[in-house]
């Protein structure tokens, strides 16, 4: 009677990541670069990728199955991290949390191509939600963007930064 209820749905939990990490304007080869993914059964997808000569990445695209989406009360939701571990510091590449379990175009745009530099402030942005233009998506990263990227807050040395009208060099202490 209730089959459906174990049948399993597929899950995406990241689109296809390309990337590169340079450090003062030259490409950084040999970088561990760490993905991990968590859906809400907490379950860790974790993978790996080593930069090349010319610093670039790639991870393939993720999905899993479930059927977590199959039950009458579930938020759906999945955290994606994307980070460099390197002299036991943490610089994040891509933070951000993607609500359903389809793929989020504006979220795949944004991680065809990270352009990480090592040296950039690790930043709070809003990128647009074209299907609802009231509520713009947010993720962190040190990489950037030519189009739709509007850093609002800058995070340093344990302390917070209002960025006023997007403008790197107009913060504010919070």
């Amino acid at each position: 009677m209730f089959s459906w209820f174990r049948k399993k749905k597929e899950v995406f939990l990241s689109p296809e990541v390309n990337g590169i990490v340079t450090e003062n304007g030259q490409p950084v080869a040999n970088l561990e670069i760490i993905r991990s993914l968590i859906y809400i059964d907490e379950k860790v997808h974790r993978d790996t990728a080593i930069t090349d000569e010319n610093g670039c990445f790639h991870f393939p695209k993720k999905t899993i199955l479930s059927s977590i989406p199959n039950k009458l009360i579930a938020e759906h939701r999945v955290s994606q991290e994307i980070f460099i571990e390197r002299d036991n510091e943490l610089t994040p590449l891509w933070v951000a949390t993607q609500s359903g379990i389809d793929e989020i175009p504006e979220y795949s745009k944004k991680l065809s191509f990270l352009n990480c530099q090592m040296t950039a402030p690790h930043v709070v942005f809003e990128f647009k939600n074209q299907k609802n233009k009231h509520r713009n998506f947010v993720a962190q990263s040190i990489c950037r963007w030519e189009e739709d990227f509007l850093p609002y807050k800058l995070l340093k040395n344990g302390k917070q930064y209002r960025i006023n009208n997007y403008d790197l060099t107009d913060l504010t202490e919070i």
